[in-house]
Formats: structure tokens, C-alpha cells, sequence
């Protein structure tokens, strides 16, 4: 579905209500959650994830891939910052699974955004 939406130069704030959204087909969804562990300070992490779906003789077929951006958290320590609700939309015409189902492979990293700049080297 599309629609066109403007605003007027200068901006402000624009609220608008796409409406309903019929299902496309049959499909699943696919939700992940994972969890950063000791994240510093005040720094941002981006996180990257890939999607591929496995036929009966283990080859891959991509289904998405998303990015992400983890705002920082604000406490005195290192932390470790869980993430929800990353989803996959999976329609069923790109099914290569078997009668055992689907199976799927996830690759997934991360990256700090903002570390500062430490040096741990003593000075003689």
C-alpha cells in the first residue's frame, strides 16, 4: 500500500493515521530479542541483523536484514541493554522449508557509536 502524505514547509508536527492494513497473505512473523552485555556509558551501539532461510540441504535464501540504533543508557556503569520485538514479515510463497517447517539462520553483530577515545598506558 502507498499513500502521500505532506507538510508544509517550516514544519511542526504531523500526525497521521495510515489506516487499516489488510493482511498480504499467509506468512508468519519471526520476533527476536537479544540482549548488548556491558554497554558503557552514554554510548550508542548500532546492531546489525541477517535473515536467511535454510531449504532441507542447508542452503540459504536471504529474508531481510535489519539495523538498528540502541540509544545510550545513563547509568554509572557498564550495563547490559536487552532489545525486543525485532521482527522478520515471512509470507509463505518464499517457503523452502520442508515438511519439518521452516528453519532459519540468524547472523547478527554490533558496533559502539560513540566510545571515547581511552588510553590505558601508564606513563614511565
Amino acid at each position: 500500500m502507498e499513500k502521500a502524505i505532506a507538510m508544509t514547509a517550516c514544519g511542526g508536527l504531523l500526525v497521521h493515521d495510515l489506516g487499516p492494513l489488510p493482511p498480504a497473505g499467509e506468512g508468519c512473523v519471526l520476533e527476536l530479542s537479544l540482549t548488548l552485555e556491558r554497554v558503557r556509558p552514554e554510548a550508542r551501539t548500532a546492531v546489525a541483523l541477517t535473515l536467511t532461510e535454510l531449504d532441507e540441504e542447508d542452503r540459504e535464501y536471504p529474508r531481510g536484514m535489519r539495523t538498528l540504533l540502541v540509544p545510550a543508557h545513563h547509568d554509572e556503569n557498564p550495563r547490559d541493554v536487552t532489545v525486543q520485538n525485532i521482527r522478520f514479515l515471512l509470507p509463505c510463497e518464499l517457503s523452502v522449508g520442508g515438511p519439518e517447517g521452516r528453519r532459519f539462520r540468524v547472523r547478527y553483530d554490533r558496533q559502539c557509536i560513540d566510545c571515547p577515545a581511552v588510553c590505558e598506558l601508564t606513563q614511565a
